[in-house]
Formats: structure tokens, C-alpha cells, sequence
């Protein structure tokens, strides 16, 4: 099937339970932005809020294995899952890393969750642009808990709180310097974070301190620190109970329906084709641009100035 052959029917056959056309839908918004428009007016109607949770940490920290936990807690519990493995994008192919997603797939039934394994693609926030439409998708196909697995990478991470209600930081003792992880900007917007590997030395003393740094409430939450031993499902009966709880503090602060709204939907699908529209291609060949060229290669203007000027020109919104 052609990637731009009959949305239509692959819409239906996806809220019909299909999920080769969910999939197929998937790529559609990844590769054909142009399409998003007529794929999202008949899917959004459809879309049933679902509970949304990012998780994040280094390499290393256990977060497959702590997916596979909250994934199968999430199963055991009647709830049909989906789950999105942000991967890191290769700089050769534009390929992304399919290993966690080839291992967890084995373990559930495919009625119950649907894994997809997502590039990064050029997101220094550990997002892939779609991201935020596959969810929209994944509701609508029925899911009502949604994980979402990114990159990765330290400090950077933070376009995952656009997509996800609460945000999970794992951590472990070799993480580092308590001072280092404290001063880790993606740390100021957990939710809730997880020692992880609570059973090697060094992750009492991290948890202590990440505790002692969280005395004061976050816009009326307490941060919980929970230690986890992952790989022995210890510890994540604890985060699905903090979860529980962070769900009930965002329904009573207004913050869940703030999130849900068509409005908060709307600012992201402005920010989405602003991003795909002014790609390198664009820039580099539209005429507004390119009448800066000759200025900036001679000296006359810096690059930062023409593109103020350059961007205010295109968005109409140059002062006079």
C-alpha cells in the first residue's frame, strides 16, 4: 500500500482494533507531515484521554526493565497498553535502535500492548516530533495507559512533559556525584524519580539527598524518591502507587484538565508544523533567507541579527 493511499480505511480498520493500520498511521504522520491534517480531523474525535507516563533516565539506569515492570502491571490490571520507545536516531541511517523494543514485545500479548520503537530524529529533547500524534493515535485505537521511553540523555529530555502527565526519573548509584545529579536540569521536572539498582552500594546516600532535596512541595507535590531493584520487579508496586497519587494531585490542582484540553493539543500542533515546515531545505532556499546570504558572507551583519529578521519578515510580524 501506498503511503498516501486511503487514510480513510486504514482510520476505520484501526478503531476497528486493527494494528497493522495503526502502525501503518504511525508512519504516515512520521514521513507525510502534509497528511496530518486529514488523518488527525477524523482520528481526534475519536480519542478517549489516556493516562500518559514519560520515563527517563542514562543509559544504564534499568528504564527497559522498568518499563517491562509498569507494562505488565499495567496488563495485569485489565488496561490495554501502549507504549512508545523513543530510540536514539543513527547518524548514518535515520534509523533508530529496535532492541528494547524486539525484546518487551515477546513478553505481552499483542491484544494488550502495542510497542513501537520511534527515532529520535534531530529532538535534542529525547522527543521524536510524532511522538506527541502516535499518542493521539494510541487513544484513539483504544489505549488508556500510555508509556513513553526516551532517549536518554541526560540534561536534555524536557519536551516529554508536553506529552506525558507525570514524568519518571530513574537514576543509580552510578550515576555520579550527588552534587552533579542535583544540579541535572532534567531532575527539576520529575515527578517522581527512582533510585534504581537500590541494591548496590551508593544508592541509599543518593536517595537520602535527592529526598532532602525535595522537602519542599513542587506546586503543592511532594516528590517521591523510590528505590527500585528492577530486574527483580522490586519497588515498582511503590511507583504505580505514586502514580496513583500524582494522578489524583493534577485532577485536584486542574493541571490533568489543563493537559487534556483541545487548546494544549492545538499549541503543540502549531509547534509541530513550525518544525517540520522550516527544515534546513526550507531555510536554505526560500528567498527571504537567501536575501541575507550576500550580508552575512560579507561582514555587513552577523548571522543572529539576520535571522531575527529573517524569521520576523516570514511570520509577518516585522516591526515597522
Amino acid at each position: 500500500m501506498a503511503l498516501t493511499q486511503d487514510t480513510g480505511t486504514l482510520i476505520n480498520n484501526m478503531l476497528n482494533g486493527d494494528v497493522r493500520s495503526l502502525s501503518r498511521l504511525m508512519t504516515l504522520v512520521e514521513r507525510e507531515p502534509d497528511l496530518v491534517p486529514r488523518i488527525m480531523k477524523d482520528v481526534y474525535p475519536h480519542r478517549r484521554p489516556a493516562r500518559r507516563v514519560g520515563l527517563s533516565g542514562p543509559p544504564g539506569a534499568g528504564k527497559s526493565t522498568t518499563l517491562g515492570n509498569l507494562i505488565k502491571r499495567g496488563v495485569e490490571a485489565g488496561r490495554k497498553v501502549g507504549v512508545l520507545c523513543i530510540d536514539p536516531t543513527s547518524p548514518l541511517t535515520g534509523g533508530a535502535i529496535l532492541g528494547d523494543r524486539i525484546r518487551i514485545t515477546e513478553m505481552f500479548p499483542a491484544d494488550k500492548v502495542f510497542i513501537r520503537s520511534v527515532a529520535s530524529g534531530d529532538s535534542l529533547g529525547g522527543l521524536a516530533a510524532a511522538t506527541k500524534l502516535h499518542a493521539l493515535l494510541l487513544e484513539a485505537a483504544g489505549c488508556d495507559l500510555v508509556l513513553i521511553e526516551t532517549v536518554g540523555l541526560g540534561q536534555v529530555g524536557y519536551d516529554i512533559t508536553d506529552v506525558a502527565e507525570t514524568f519518571i526519573l530513574l537514576v543509580v548509584p552510578e550515576s555520579g556525584d550527588t552534587v552533579q545529579i542535583l544540579k541535572s536540569g532534567i531532575i527539576e521536572l520529575a515527578d517522581i524519580v527512582v533510585v534504581n539498582k537500590a541494591d548496590r552500594d551508593g544508592a541509599g546516600e543518593i536517595a537520602e539527598t535527592l529526598r532532602l532535596s525535595f522537602m519542599e512541595p513542587r506546586h503543592g507535590w511532594s516528590i517521591p524518591v523510590i528505590m527500585s531493584v528492577a530486574r527483580e520487579d522490586k519497588g515498582t508496586d511503590e511507583i504505580m502507587d505514586a502514580l496513583k497519587r500524582h494522578l489524583f494531585y493534577l485532577r485536584e490542582d486542574g493541571r490533568l484538565a489543563s493537559f487534556r484540553s483541545p487548546d494544549h493539543d492545538f499549541i503543540n500542533a502549531v509547534s509541530f508544523f513550525i518544525k517540520r515546515t522550516l527544515n534546513r531545505e526550507f531555510l536554505a532556499t526560500h528567498p527571504v533567507f537567501k536575501s541575507f546570504h550576500e550580508k552575512i558572507m560579507c561582514g555587513d551583519m552577523d548571522p543572529y541579527s539576520a535571522a531575527a529578521i529573517a524569521m520576523n519578515t516570514i511570520l509577518g510580524q516585522e516591526k515597522q
